[in-house]
């Protein structure tokens, strides 16, 4: 397609600027510059040349050929030249520019498939037309309008260029919702989707003529499509993963973990075409935190790999918190059920009589028996204590165990005697304890005497149960197993997040199980984000566009009382499938229509008219510096004989100078 022409071809008639510029180089004088002695004897000879005729043969002037071409660049400039081109669309046009992950793929001469259709986008603003309109809206998991109905192509193109490809998937219904709602009123509309495929068949109906232009050109892309870790009660913590080949031909990677910034195994895997390899590590540390794992071509493997953002995936250890509990009983099955069917702990049963065994423990138990030697320096969970202690004194025994039927026994609202009721439970004794002011009675008879009471003391939690379990009902009451939920949950408190796993730009909520003024999240890229709690039990985090590791951080009056971690992973077959589509189904006012892709199908209008500007700078610049360079060029010398010659030579005048 070729072809030539003016928007505003009257202003043309500015070329006529050129005959003045002619006049002035014919009408002004001519005077070579000649050295003197003295002006005085020359003056009467000045005034008699002022009065000659002015008109003068138009000689060569690099300065009026330069002036010439300034001018013309400028008439042509102002007439708006144009070129005829092929384009994909003009007129009142939505340009849907995919910003999902696969569009990061770089398969199209090395560049990013995004980078192609922003080039694409750009080549497209070209080519509108005077009274055409632009909307750009960038698709990725939260669409965004970049420029509404645009007809300033200085917006449209900074619009674009300043467009990025997102980490995660697109959501293509809220994109063409969007699209749709402002466009209603709009006459013959034209939405353009540039795009590597992959939309969903779910999608609203589209207004006006859509067509689709595909980006991509390969296949080729190895991921990690699946990564956790495991722990069995008793076992050390397990990894699984899955490694896809969504090319058409078999390739070699190698498979690396990462233990909190530390290699820990690099393995190779063979991944035939088109298919899903399973890896399996046993028995990793069980005190790492984070764990992360790539896959990189192993080297001399000509299968390229176009995507990156899905070669490395991420893992929290959420049993790295496992809590190490010992339980001193004579037998006491009660007990040892309650403990061991608790989450995330470990219990171990000793027996009194070979004593306290070495060891470090989160939580020791002690059932109706008290070590000689001073108490663990750990928490400590007391039940029927038959001594004193450094933390409490026992006075006697009593049988008035009689529990108030309204209350529960329940002394105060807490969040250990949350869902606890003790009504129906019946107790035969209790032992009386004394100098207990270091904690809080949870549970209490009519007579005032503690049954359960909690507090914290020297830097460690203890909890005491003033009664043996086989003296009371308690154990076949539900308010049991929910009374050994919540002392666990006080001595561990439970994490301050429901997930560890999301994907890109998906939302996390954050409770804290103590209390907090603020959360703190820190992003892989490092920025910190704060958000405060105001009261709110909970806040909601959702800038996690960006794979990889995020730490939270919960604080009261500015110091860490709580901090947890969660992974962003692009486990997404749709992203990761790379394999450009060559038609996409979608709604239109004419039903479930299929649309392959196009290329260039119109006539568009490149104007010329910034090259036609640049090249008049240009030219001014070097006429100026020519004009310049000639007024500071020096005379050449002329010698006495060649003076004399000039003026002895015969002059021939025009028939108008000898009147």
């Amino acid at each position: 397609m070729s072809g030539f022409g003016f928007l505003s071809p009257l202003l043309l008639g500015f070329s006529a600027l050129a005959v003045p510029i002619f006049l002035l180089y014919m009408l002004r004088l001519r005077r070579t510059d000649q050295p003197i002695s003295s002006t005085f004897l020359w003056q009467q000879l000045v005034r008699d040349r002022e009065a000659n005729a002015p008109w003068q043969k138009l000689r060569p002037n690099l300065l009026l050929l330069l002036q010439l071409l300034i001018l013309a660049a400028l008439v042509l400039a102002l007439a708006r030249p144009y070129r005829e081109v092929e384009t994909i669309v003009t007129g009142r046009v939505v340009l849907l520019l995919d910003a999902s992950a696969s569009m990061n793929a770089t398969d199209v001469g090395g560049a990013s498939r995004f980078e192609a259709a922003r080039d694409l986008a750009l080549d497209t603003i070209d080519t509108l037309g005077a009274d055409d309109t632009m909307t750009v809206i960038r698709v990725a998991a939260v669409p965004e309008v970049l420029a509404a109905a645009s007809r300033d192509r200085s917006v449209l193109r900074d619009a674009i260029n300043d467009a990025e490809p997102g980490k995660g998937s697109a959501d293509w219904s809220a994109a063409l919702t969007l699209a749709s709602a402002g466009s209603r009123g709009v006459e013959s509309l034209r939405v353009v989707i540039l795009s590597d495929g992959g939309l969903p068949a779910d999608l609203p109906e589209l207004p006006g003529e859509l067509r689709y232009v595909k980006i991509g050109e390969d296949d080729d892309n190895v991921a990690i499509t699946a990564l956790s870790t495991r722990a069995l009660p008793g076992e050390a913590p397990q990894l699984f993963a899955q490694v896809t080949n969504f090319g058409d031909r078999d390739t070699e990677v190698t498979f690396q973990i990462r233990l909190d910034d530390d290699l820990y195994d690099s393995r190779f895997r063979e991944v035939p075409a088109r298919s899903v390899v399973d890896v399996s590590v046993e028995d990793l540390p069980p005190d790492f935190l984070e764990l992360k794992a790539i896959i990189t071509p192993r080297s001399g493997v000509d299968v390229p790999d176009h995507l990156d953002d899905d070669n490395t995936a991420y893992a929290v250890n959420a049993e790295a918190s496992t809590g190490e509990v010992l339980v001193m009983t004579e037998g006491n099955t009660f007990l040892e059920l309650g403990l061991s069917t608790l989450p995330g702990i470990n219990v171990t049963i000793a027996s009194p009589e070979r004593g306290l065994p070495s060891g470090d423990y989160d939580l020791v138990a002690f059932d109706g028996w008290l070590p000689n030697q001073s108490l663990p320096d750990t928490d400590l969970l007391i039940i029927n204590p038959p001594e004193s202690t450094n933390y409490f004194e026992v006075t006697g025994e009593t049988n008035a165990t009689t529990i108030d039927s309204l209350t529960g026994g329940v002394l105060r609202e807490d969040e250990r005697t949350r869902f606890v009721d003790f009504a129906n439970v019946d107790i035969l004794k209790i032992r009386t304890l004394e100098r207990i002011d270091w904690a809080t009675v949870l549970f209490e008879t009519t007579e005032g005497d503690p049954l359960v009471l909690a507090g914290e003391v020297d830097g460690r939690q203890i909890a005491v149960i003033t009664f043996a379990l086989q003296d009371s009902n308690l154990p076949l009451q539900p308010a049991w197993p929910i009374l050994m939920a919540r002392l666990n949950e006080w001595y561990q408190p439970q994490r301050a997040i429901n997930d560890d796993n999301l994907s890109p730009g998906e939302a996390i909520v954050v409770r804290p199980t103590t209390d907090a003024d603020v959360v703190r999240i820190e992003a892989p890229g490092g920025d910190d984000t704060t958000l405060e709690l105001e009261d709110a039990p909970e806040v909601i985090y959702a800038d996690t566009s960006d794979p990889g590791l995020y730490h939270v951080e919960v604080l009261l009056e500015g110091e860490v009382v709580q901090s947890d971690a969660f992974a962003v992973n692009l486990f997404d077959a749709g992203e990761s499938n790379i394999t450009p589509v060559e038609e996409i189904l979608v709604q239109t006012q004419e039903g479930e229509t299929t649309i392959a892709s196009t290329t260039r199908e119109e006539t568009g209008r490149r104007e010329l008219w910034t090259l036609l500007v640049s090249a008049g700078l240009l030219i001014l610049g070097i006429e100026w510096w020519y004009y310049h360079r000639s007024l500071n060029r020096k005379p050449k010398p002329v010698s006495p004989q060649i003076l004399q010659g000039r003026q002895r030579r015969p002059k021939n005048r025009r028939w108008w100078q000898r009147i």
